[in-house]
């Protein structure tokens, strides 16, 4: 068992939505990571003398992750797979009249689906009831969803959205919380391996030098030191408590790979 300890880094949770990965990225503090990988051997004896040792099953790792957020809403990404705040640019739309069933590039999340804020539609734009034709200029609506396997009720890509936009506007920038098409691995993709019910993601830990840490606004800040990947990860049980200084979730699970990744940043 390995345990890593740090005080400030951040978590990136991906999907396995091609070609480009829908992303939740996290900056944390006070964080402990465990992870436990196995390994079985088939022992054969003749005559209770050993003769031989061979390779056994394989054996998922298993990883633990407790640490203090401030962004509660990662807290949804592992447990749901909802990515939140997902910018979508939908282009080719014929102005003036209703765009029905319009697809967008990721499932959604029922009721989540809103019109930028600095679209040029914004100022017009009214969200009807679901499933309902915009009948004017700035009308936009959700199709009916149903429950995905994490039992969030999701509108599918394919059934998209409706909306009306103004004589010489063809697009419209939307933003939803993002469910992505696909929540399996990349990486169990190429070998062709079958996920079933189970949906998997990939989880990355960048640790920090605690001399130049992360920012809780600018990305581009801090200077990493470490780099921890797991790739084909599911969720086993998770928790949260509410503190008066901050809140901190805690996620377990395991992973299909052999081994944890763990790179040495220059």
């Amino acid at each position: 068992m390995t345990i890593k300890n740090f005080r400030q880094g951040r978590l990136i949770i991906e999907d396995g939505s091609l070609p480009v990965p829908l992303q939740k990225i996290v900056t944390f503090s006070g964080a402990t990571f465990t992870f436990t990988e196995g390994r079985t051997r088939s022992i054969v004896r003749d005559r209770g003398e050993i003769k031989e040792v061979t390779v056994g099953d394989q054996i998922p790792v298993s990883w633990s992750f407790a640490a203090q957020y401030e962004d509660k809403t990662s807290f949804r990404t592992v447990r749901d797979g909802v990515f939140d705040n997902q910018v979508d640019t939908i282009l080719g739309l014929t102005p003036a009249v209703p765009n029905l069933n319009v697809p967008t590039t990721y499932d959604y999340e029922q009721n989540s689906l809103q019109v930028l804020s600095t679209d040029p539609i914004a100022g017009i734009a009214s969200k009807q009831p679901i499933g309902v034709a915009p009948g004017a200029d700035g009308e936009f609506s959700e199709n009916l969803g149903a429950n995905n396997v994490e039992s969030v009720i999701v509108v599918p890509a394919a059934d998209g959205f409706n909306v009306q936009t103004p004589l010489g506007d063809v697009d419209v920038d939307m933003t939803y919380d993002a469910v992505g098409r696909s929540t399996l691995d990349p990486a169990s993709v190429a070998s062709g391996a079958c996920t079933g019910q189970i949906n998997f993601f990939r989880l990355v830990l960048l640790i920090y030098d605690p001399c130049d840490p992360p920012s809780t606004t600018d990305l581009t800040q801090g200077t990493v030191v470490e780099q921890i990947v797991i790739d084909q990860a599911w969720l086993d049980e998770d928790g949260f408590s509410e503190n008066e200084e901050a809140n901190e979730i805690t996620f377990s699970g395991q992973a299909i790979v052999d081994k944890v990744l763990i790179t040495t940043v220059p």
